[in-house]
């Protein structure tokens, strides 16, 4: 089956595409894991807001990012055993979400980092940096300048010259030349800026606690697996997806066979970038001590409170039974 939302058959370049059986469960995977984390990813990041640690900030709003894109997953999900597009303006206004908030999660990913790396290499330094409102500045610059790229870069490709209520978003195979320089952008800017400033900020990191006497041993192992994880889930989740899209801007331009050969694996990595969002809290909430402890002291509470909530207090029902026979009539 083609699937319609990341490529569209012309009529002298068909492609079979029902090979990709991976897509709808890694949908399904995605959202059942990342809608619950990320809810629970929220719920940290805004005590870390209340205790003043500007972190916070840049976490609610990755975590917002990943739940919006989790929350598309289910059309993605139903759209993939099905040409029909259905409502039009639902389809594109789906497809505009998800593939604006893919790019949003490396902007904040790279925030985080770079304020770890303030915090760690710069400890002493760039205060005003580092505080809630400055957060709050950063996050709504990435929001306005993200946003902006990706709207120029759609309008690039045509999919929002058209009537958006009445003409499906979708791109024709093979990609044409502008499509696929727009490939090439999104590589450049969406996945090999973003992977080199992790990779700057964490060798900084790396050093910057290697030398420090006051770190122990111990923390020191954490904080490289932390570094470690960082850039492993950025490279898994993101990398097959843009090398597959890089591969595609280069040599799809006019080439039916490459077109048919590639947008299988486009499409099973398309989906596979997902995997982000479900992993994201893992390591930016449950990794981190602090996390750790407000999410079982969450638990705790409601362990307590769940029970008192749907069980009735005895003695409520013993005042209310002979009060009750009193009032029937006679």
């Amino acid at each position: 089956m083609d699937n319609v939302t990341v490529g569209r058959s012309n009529s002298s370049c068909l492609v079979n595409n029902s090979a990709s059986v991976l897509v709808p469960v890694i949908y399904a995977t995605t959202f059942l894991v990342s809608l619950p984390g990320n809810c629970l990813s929220i719920y940290v990041a805004a005590l870390q807001v209340k205790r003043g640690h500007e972190i916070g900030v840049y976490l609610i709003n990755l975590s917002s990012v990943d739940i919006i894109y989790t929350l598309t997953l289910p059309y993605w999900f139903c759209h993939h055993f099905t040409t029909a597009v259905g409502n039009v303006s639902v389809h594109n206004a789906v497809v505009v979400v998800s593939s604006s908030t893919m790019f949003m999660s490396p902007a904040f990913l790279c925030c985080i980092a770079g304020d770890r790396y303030l915090a760690i290499v710069h400890p002493l330094r760039f205060h005003r940096l580092r505080t809630l409102r400055a957060a709050a500045a950063v996050s709504a610059t990435c929001w306005l300048l993200q946003l902006s790229l990706h709207a120029l870069l759609l309008h690039r490709q045509g999919l929002l010259s058209s009537d958006f209520a009445s003409t499906p978003l979708w791109e024709d195979l093979p990609l044409e030349a502008t499509t696929a320089e727009v490939y090439l952008i999104r590589f450049l800017l969406s996945f090999c800026l973003p992977f080199s400033l992790f990779i700057f900020y964490s060798q900084r990191i790396y050093r910057a606690v290697a030398r420090s006497s006051s770190v122990e041993d111990g923390e020191k192992r954490k904080i490289a697996k932390l570094l470690l994880l960082l850039l492993l889930v950025y490279a898994v989740s993101f990398g097959p997806y843009q090398l597959t899209a890089l591969a595609r801007g280069v040599a799809e331009p006019g080439n039916c066979p490459f077109a048919q050969l590639a947008i299988i694996h486009y499409n099973v990595f398309f989906a596979w970038t997902g995997v982000n969002c479900a992993a994201d809290p893992i390591v930016y909430c449950w990794l981190s001590d602090t996390a750790r402890q407000d999410i079982v002291h969450l638990t705790t509470a409601l362990k307590h409170k769940l029970p008192r909530l749907c069980r009735r207090p005895e003695h409520h029902r013993a005042d209310r039974t002979p009060k009750q026979i009193s009032d029937l009539p006679l």
